[in-house]
């Protein structure tokens, strides 16, 4: 697979169509505005971060300013 598709996938082996990843692959920006407008974590793969935990490969709790 060359690097620039692996960039575009989840490889954390889990169950990861709800991913923001794959959500983004799949050009689901709409589905990615609801599941990011009031973020929690941070995934520690992509940086991409996400209301829930469940929603990213890698999460890591957003630190509070």
């Amino acid at each position: 697979m060359p690097d620039a598709e692996k960039s575009k996938s989840c490889t954390c082996g889990r169950d990861h169509q709800g991913h923001l990843c794959v959500l983004h692959s799949k050009g689901l920006h709409s589905e990615i505005a609801h599941l990011t407008d009031k973020p929690t974590v941070v995934c520690f793969n992509c940086g991409r971060k996400a209301n829930r935990e469940t929603n990213v490969c890698n999460p890591m709790p957003l630190e509070e300013k």
